[in-house]
């Protein structure tokens, strides 16, 4: 060894053969001189190596935030397309509602039809079965829509009669939906039995009197028809079915919807002395020359022609007096319901009760006080009775 690594530097220096580098040589150092201090080319690759695997690879909590993401992603499509009518077994069917449409006369059922994720719409025909008790009253079938539709069945192919307590032991007789689509059964649907009641079994009419007040002279005291004049009577008529709770005794009727007319007449002793223009009712419009109405619980106010204002300044229709009355006595309605076709034939009744005006009677009774020192001893007045 010649004195080692120090006196080999030494030597250099001392040689005067050394040529300094130049400034191009210096910048060559100064960039060798750098990458050495920063750990060589080798140091700086792995480093550049280990950078780049960093940016490349998600952290856990962002893999976790991706995976939770995914699954939610998952629940509301799965929930979208239950509720577009898939479902997550097999093809099924059933009544999801059922509704009557009065214009037509037709029975609105709408049909839902659950399929696989992913599936589409069966092409089975939807075969519809309706029962009236233990009677079948309609077999057919529909070329299925969509998932979700209505399909209309004409009253006319199935109505038998109705439905509220019209068994023998006043139970109801249901009409009952049944619907199968290939393999897909759908569970019986009861129709509520206020929609299929269709036919009027009972009817009933009211007559009330209306009544006005009358001047009566300030010189003599004297008051025609003793202060008040009969003008005439209101007239309103039922039709409906009876009312099958236990011990009603009040006469009641439920409402029915359906498609009848209605003639509402007056008798006096036997004979027709009113007759009230021919009432058309679809469902529960009614309509006659010159008016109209609404049937509301069952009953249907009949306009007359003359008009008075009441007790809340509302305008009060009746029939005057001149146009039915004919002295004092018991006047009854008749009514007669004709039904068109399929809801029943034609029925006539009379209201309940008659009712006994005492009208002549009330205007010409004896009012008098003879004796001017009390109450009257003449006739007392006397309202409507029945009859």
């Amino acid at each position: 060894m010649s004195g080692g690594l120090l006196e080999k530097a030494k030597d250099i220096q001392d040689d005067d053969d050394v040529v300094a580098p130049d400034a191009n040589d210096d910048a060559d150092v100064e960039e060798a001189t750098h990458v050495e201090d920063s750990g060589g080319l080798l140091a700086r690759a792995d480093s550049s190596r280990s950078t780049d695997q960093g940016s490349s690879f998600l952290s856990s909590n962002a893999k976790k935030g991706i995976a939770a993401g995914l699954v939610v992603l998952l629940i509301v499509f799965i929930v979208a397309q239950m509720a577009m009518g898939f479902s997550l077994g097999d093809y099924s069917i059933s009544v999801s509602s059922v509704e009557v449409d009065e214009s037509d006369d037709v029975l609105r059922v709408q049909m839902f039809i659950g399929t696989p994720m992913l599936g589409g719409t069966p092409d089975d025909p939807l075969e519809v079965r309706i029962t009236y008790g233990e009677v079948e009253a309609y077999n057919g079938s529909f070329t299925p829509k969509s998932k979700l539709s209505w399909y209309e069945i004409p009253f006319s192919d199935f109505y038998l009669g109705n439905s509220r307590a019209a068994a023998s032991d006043l139970t109801d007789i249901d009409y009952t939906i049944e619907v199968r689509q290939g393999g897909s059964v759908a569970s019986a649907y009861p129709i509520s039995p206020e929609i299929m009641d269709r036919t009027i079994t009972a009817v009933d009419g009211e007559l009330a009197t209306l009544t006005e007040a009358t001047t009566c002279d300030e010189e003599t005291g004297e008051c025609p028809k003793n202060g008040l004049d009969h003008l005439g009577a209101s007239l309103r008529v039922g039709a409906g079915v009876e009312d099958p709770v236990t011990g009603n005794t009040t006469g009641m009727m439920l409402h029915v919807d359906s498609d009848y007319t209605i003639q509402a007449s007056i008798n006096f002793e036997g004979s027709e002395v009113f007759v009230f223009p021919t009432v058309t009712v679809d469902g529960s419009t009614a309509t006659w020359s010159g008016g109209g109405g609404l049937v509301e619980s069952a009953w249907l106010d009949l306009d007359g022609d003359g008009e008075k204002l009441g007790a809340f300044n509302e305008m009060q229709n009746y029939i005057p007096r001149g146009d039915f009355y004919d002295g004092d006595g018991c006047y009854i309605i008749e009514i007669t319901v004709t039904h068109e076709s399929p809801f029943g034939d034609v029925f006539t009744a009379n209201a309940d009760q008659g009712f006994q005006f005492w009208w002549d009677y009330n205007e010409e009774r004896d009012t008098s006080d003879p004796d001017g020192e009390g109450p009257q001893t003449g006739e007392p007045y006397k309202p409507t009775d029945a009859c």
